[in-house]
């Protein structure tokens, strides 16, 4: 038995230094490596493990060696680093988008359901009730390909505005809308079958607002669909740029393929300008909504200093390995 605690003690001391390791190369979120990129995606997993390693330790350990502080430090900074980014998503942070009274005006409000359906889904009836359900006056549906698009048509009665951009590839969007589109735009930044939309949308009569809509690829390759393999991801940035110009209220939400962890600055290329609704209130992890123990958020909304924030939930799953994330706003 006392055979058995050292050699398990031992490899959970090289567990520990290897989990530190992962922490040190995980701050090289920004560059194009992907496997490297790929560690920021896992920092509520390493933290959790790190904190059981913790108290896994403590309770092996009865004699107090060099090497046990060795790997007593790298534990704990492996805990810091992970925790620097996701402290901000709970409520030892001030929020970075306010909470809306009851007193704001209902005419300059907006809620939005967004949802990755995931183009292998067939359960459409599932998202179909969620939105006669939650009365979204947005709806974006992302990966949405010719089938997906059929199956949805029958919105079209409560929702006359639509944006599409429908393809094969996984990276298909549609935009349904009560509003009135002003301005409406499907651009491809890095890639000729990964759309995104730009547009403007009239609240009222004098209240207009932005509204960009992105599926950027992940940080992966893949052999049969669309990704910028030897190329840097650079929507989010171009989407910065845009934004700077703008005087309207602006609105930014996606499956973005991307964790950000609050940093939505260093994300956009923005200063100020953007602000992350879950900041503040919890991590609403979207993805994956098929396997609990690796989520992390992945569907964002993004709003202009305009913006207060009604209500933020993550809704139950219908069938997609994402969870649709459902928002109302106030202006």
């Amino acid at each position: 038995m006392k055979s058995f605690k050292n050699y398990f003690l031992i490899v959970l001391q090289v567990f520990i230094l290897f989990l530190a390791i992962l922490a040190i190369l995980s701050e090289l979120r920004n560059v194009e490596i992907r496997y490297l990129k790929m560690l920021d995606f896992l920092r509520i997993q390493f933290f959790l493990v790190s904190l059981i390693s913790l108290i896994l330790l403590l309770l092996l350990i009865k004699k107090w060696f060099w090497f046990n502080y060795l790997v007593l430090a790298g534990l704990v900074l492996g805990l810091y680093i992970n925790g620097s980014y996701l402290v901000n998503y709970t409520s030892l942070v001030n929020v970075a988008v306010p909470t809306a009274t009851d007193s704001e005006n209902p005419d300059n409000s907006i809620s939005v359901l967004l949802i990755n359906v995931q183009m292998s889904n067939t359960n459409s009836e599932a998202l179909i009730d969620l939105i006669s359900r939650k009365s979204p006056d947005l709806v974006l549906a992302m990966e949405v390909n010719e089938r997906w698009n059929e199956a949805l048509s029958g919105l079209k009665k409560d929702y006359p505005y639509i944006q599409e951009a429908v393809n094969e590839k996984a990276y298909g969007m549609v935009l349904f809308s009560k509003f009135p589109f002003r301005k409406k735009e499907v651009n491809y930044i890095n890639n000729e079958n990964v759309p995104s939309f730009e547009s403007s949308i009239m609240l009222n009569q004098t209240t207009e607002i932005n509204l960009d809509c992105l599926h950027p690829v992940p940080p992966t390759h893949y052999k049969n669909l669309p990704d910028n393999e030897g190329q840097k991801e650079v929507a989010l940035l171009i989407l910065g740029e845009k934004i700077k110009g703008r005087t309207n209220p602006t609105l930014v939400i996606g499956d973005l393929n991307e964790v950000v962890w609050s940093h939505v600055d260093r994300s956009t290329g923005t200063e100020n300008l953007l602000f992350d609704v879950r900041i503040g209130r919890g991590f609403y992890n979207s993805y994956d909504a098929t396997n609990i123990l690796m989520r992390w958020p992945l569907d964002h909304i993004f709003v202009t200093k305009e913006f207060q924030l009604q209500k933020l939930e993550r809704l139950p799953k219908i069938g997609s390995d994402h969870f649709p994330i459902f928002v109302e706003l106030v202006l």
